[in-house]
């Protein structure tokens, strides 16, 4: 196998699945791809470029799966729907994405992708911004507190998880769908639709 960026992701992904984020670092990747560490150097810079690289992934990954066929609320209900089982399926993705500083890629691919599209379906671009960290912070919130045994039963008590959480996304997507925002607006407050 050529050793090169993709590889290394790869093999980080195999080894958060399997060992958690805890356990993630630049030696078990070099062992499991049969490399001395100082050789991931030539293709990753450092840790954070490679918490970087794999949120990266699990975003993209993220994009495909609401498939951009819709807009409006039913986009943002699918965006924190496709977020919540990446967290669910990806062990310790929420804990990553927490703590990662985005790469050039996200900041001025991916998420352009999605404030292009939430853009397109008649959003403001301010809006489209609020609206893509409104999602991204509940979400990532409520999956990390979900994965938290301790404060789940505090969160939602005996209530069903899954639909307390669709609950919560319905709302917020309906109000972020239905808001009126611009930076003139800002300076006199929220106004809702």
């Amino acid at each position: 196998m050529a050793l090169d960026q993709q590889a290394i992701v790869s093999a980080a992904r195999k080894i958060l699945q399997q060992e958690g984020f805890d356990k993630l670092s630049l030696r078990k990747i070099a062992d499991a791809l049969g490399v001395q560490t100082p050789a991931l150097y030539w293709h990753v810079r450092d840790r954070a470029q490679l918490y970087g690289m794999l949120a990266e992934q699990f975003l993209r990954e993220v994009i495909a799966e609401t498939g951009l066929e819709t807009t409006g609320r039913d986009w943002l209900i699918s965006l924190g729907t496709a977020l919540r089982n990446s967290h669910r399926t990806n062990r310790d993705s929420a804990r990553l994405v927490a703590f990662v500083q985005p790469t050039q890629s996200i900041e001025q691919q991916v998420a352009n992708v999605i404030l292009d599209h939430l853009e397109a379906g008649g959003m403001s671009r301010d809006l489209a911004r609020i609206a893509c960290s409104s999602m991204l912070a509940f979400t990532l919130g409520w999956s990390l507190f979900e994965s938290n045994a301790s404060v789940r039963p505090m969160m939602i008590g005996n209530l069903d998880s899954d639909a307390a959480f669709h609950l919560a996304l319905s709302q917020l997507a309906e109000g972020l769908a239905n808001a009126r925002f611009t930076s003139h607006a800002a300076a006199a407050g929220f106004v809702a639709g």
